[in-house]
């Protein structure tokens, strides 16, 4: 597994966590920040590369950020150069769906009511991503018994 600094990871993990809440595709985010279509997808993987400081701008601009909203907060134990391994942010970590998932609700994309196809749709989810559907279905599930969301004739809704 590459290793690499917390800053470089937590840049990538807060952005891709940024790009599903907004429902932009890595493919789309890649364009839009002025990169191979690939780019984004190499970088959230599990294979070599980060973003580099010079992207941040336009990544910020992408995600609605500004640089800040990018970085972690002053006095963190990010910055300090320590190499760590590359484990990116994934909605197949229920805890990771969850922030999503309450990210989506709290910029305002259950305001409407929206179908699980949706919300797939939503996170590019593609029917062989099984695995990824099926954390998503349940989180949905424990967000309503929560009241967090509420299911209205098969629909979710804030």
């Amino acid at each position: 597994m590459e290793k690499i600094t917390r800053l470089a990871l937590y840049v990538i993990n807060n952005s891709k966590k940024r790009r599903l809440i907004l429902g932009i595709s890595a493919k789309a985010f890649g364009r839009i920040i002025g990169k191979s279509e690939e780019f984004v997808q190499n970088i959230e993987s599990v294979r070599r590369g980060h973003y580099l400081h010079i992207d941040f701008p336009s990544i910020a601009n992408a995600l609605d950020w500004e640089i800040h909203d990018l970085l972690p907060p002053d006095n963190s134990p990010y910055s300090d150069g320590t190499l760590v391994d590359k484990v990116v942010f994934s909605l197949n970590n229920p805890l990771n769906a969850e922030e999503v998932i309450v990210g989506m609700k709290e910029i305002g994309y259950f305001k409407q009511e929206k179908s699980l196809n949706d919300i797939f749709e939503h996170l590019y989810l593609t029917e062989n991503m099984s695995e990824k559907r099926k954390v998503i279905n349940d989180l949905l599930e424990k967000l309503i018994s929560n009241n967090i969301l509420k299911l209205n004739n098969g629909k979710y809704l804030a």
